[in-house]
């Protein structure tokens, strides 16, 4: 009776053991999956997706303006350049620029207006003082987000809108939701690059993002 006693248990211990994994392979793999997530592909206008997946497990997803630009700074001029994927012909604009405090002013060179950004985030103590994240009101309403890196990239973000929920792991399935509606993907992760592939198997790659200011 024992013995019989005994082996019930174990039994009933490992088909436990085997409702579990899943969940903890879940737990497991979700700190790697939260921060937020910057879409490669965009639209020809800059426009595509960000996702937040936080530690809570609440998510934000934004449709937003997305552009990346190099610059340099020569005295007090500050030149950028975008380099299109259409036809590969490099775009610079030239803007003067000087600071006051925790303001960024820059002037075009052109129609001579200005523009004020609020510094978010400051760069390290070796960096030029242009190095951070800045913030102004765009001119199409909301407020635009531009990261100055200390390797001359400028990283432009205009969040247009914002969609909140809830997100949780199973196995390789990511579910989303709810917000227009609940969406369950299947991902991969690989380095800082994340690959979510929905049911009709059009796959879509984010890269972990490094402008994380705006809410």
């Amino acid at each position: 009776m024992a013995r019989r006693l005994n082996a019930a248990r174990l039994a009933a211990l490992v088909i436990w053991l085997g409702a579990c994994a899943p969940a903890a392979q879940a737990q497991d793999v979700a700190p790697a999956l939260v921060g937020r997530w910057d879409a490669v592909t965009r639209s020809a206008g800059g426009i595509g997706q960000i996702i937040e997946l936080r530690a809570d497990g609440s998510m934000t997803h934004w449709y937003a303006a997305m552009v990346e630009f190099t610059y340099v700074v020569q005295g007090s001029l500050l030149i950028t350049s975008f380099t299109p994927a259409t036809d590969g012909a490099v775009e610079q604009t030239t803007t003067e620029i000087r600071f006051e405090g925790d303001e960024l002013i820059q002037k075009s060179t052109q129609s001579g207006i200005e523009t004020r950004m609020t510094r978010k985030r400051a760069g390290g103590p070796q960096d030029a003082p242009i190095v951070g994240v800045w913030a102004y009101p765009h001119e199409t309403g909301g407020t635009a987000f531009m990261m100055y890196t200390a390797d001359g990239r400028l990283i432009f973000r205009l969040p247009i809108r914002a969609d909140r929920g809830r997100w949780s792991v199973s196995g390789d399935k990511l579910t989303l939701g709810p917000m227009a509606t609940t969406t369950r993907l299947t991902y991969r992760m690989q380095g800082d690059q994340l690959a979510l592939t929905d049911d009709q198997g059009k796959q879509m790659t984010y890269s972990r993002a490094e402008l994380l200011e705006f809410p």
